[in-house]
């Protein structure tokens, strides 16, 4: 477990992130990273869960690579600026998603069966009629 939330950190994230093969958790959640979100993070496939949030300078698209983390379970992208969507195979494997589905993202996993949002999270007040 990476848990880098709550630091004040800026920068980027680095790419040698993918490195760490046997990482089950990262959070960069509450900083001011300006980065992408690195395609190799879908070299991370013992992760389990994967929180961004409130990083308001990510920006750039989410990277399809997430579809190979075949054991993520947490998804936590909110008040970021990324875009795009979450690969629809990945949404299925979900316990957890939280985002922005506001547009920039197509929130597929909002609607996942069996996928678990907490009240007030960003995608079930977005995916709520």
């Amino acid at each position: 477990l990476l848990r880098l939330s709550n630091n004040t950190l800026t920068g980027t994230i680095p790419t040698e992130v993918g490195r760490m093969e046997k990482l089950t958790g990262f959070s960069l959640a509450v900083n001011d990273m300006r980065s992408s979100m690195p395609t190799e993070l879908g070299l991370l496939t013992a992760l389990t869960s994967l929180s961004f949030f409130d990083n308001a300078a990510i920006s750039g698209s989410i990277v399809s690579e997430l579809a190979n983390l075949s054991t993520l379970k947490v998804l936590r992208l909110f008040g970021t600026q990324l875009s795009g969507s979450v690969p629809s195979s990945l949404c299925v494997r979900l316990e957890r998603a939280e985002m922005d589905c506001d547009g920039r993202v197509q929130c597929d996993c909002c609607t996942a069966p069996g996928t678990d949002f907490v009240a007030g999270s960003p995608c079930e007040t977005a995916a709520t009629p």
